[in-house]
């Protein structure tokens, strides 16, 4: 089943390199959870509304804080847990007062939903390739459902700010707990349009 979502979602992707009124973005995201980075494809269905594929990369952090050692004059972590979500989400964007207002600002509400990946490292080793190389994996699925406004400059540029709500459950708890989910404040930068 997990295999065929995916399969799926890189069949869609393909077939999306070659459409027309496409948009890519790439996001920076602030989570409750921690922060993350990702990719979006977009292409317009009418012109106030738009389907495509929200891929993002998440690095947990929310257990994590930093603890003095006075004996050697520096701070270490404690909680750390390496912990990475891959959410591989398809989208739709309805972008309100389409015609109404300049479109040089266009807010609107965004709805993804799809599958995510959840991989927990193993905190005991040190080696970077060794700690990924023995990880732990699941497949869930996850919704998001968020609120931005584009603003475009004269130059073509997109810059697309907002806010918005992650639900992302797990079945088997990772480090005892089952929601990553929460708020998560986004920066867009539209990368090209044609």
């Amino acid at each position: 089943m997990n295999k065929a979502i995916i399969l799926l979602i890189t069949i869609f992707m393909i077939g999306s390199l070659n459409a027309q009124d496409k948009i890519q973005n790439i996001n920076f995201l602030f989570a409750n959870n921690g922060y993350g980075f990702g990719y979006e494809f977009e292409k317009f269905q009418k012109s106030n509304v738009s389907i495509g594929l929200d891929l993002r990369f998440y690095d947990v952090r929310n257990d994590e804080y930093p603890i003095y050692d006075p004996f050697y004059n520096q701070f270490t972590v404690a909680g750390e847990k390496d912990i990475l979500l891959f959410p591989l989400f398809f989208k739709t964007n309805y972008y309100l007062f389409d015609g109404q207002i300049a479109n040089s600002f266009r807010p609107y509400i965004t709805f993804s939903i799809g599958p995510f990946i959840a991989v927990d490292g193993d905190e005991t080793i040190s080696s970077f390739s060794k700690k990924w190389s023995s990880t732990e994996s699941q497949t869930n699925l996850g919704a998001s459902l968020g609120f931005g406004v584009n603003f475009s400059q004269p130059s073509g540029n997109t810059l697309s700010l907002g806010l918005g709500y992650d639900h992302l459950n797990v079945d088997k708890p990772i480090h005892s707990k089952d929601d990553f989910g929460g708020g998560y404040l986004f920066l867009k930068y539209q990368i090209n349009r044609e």
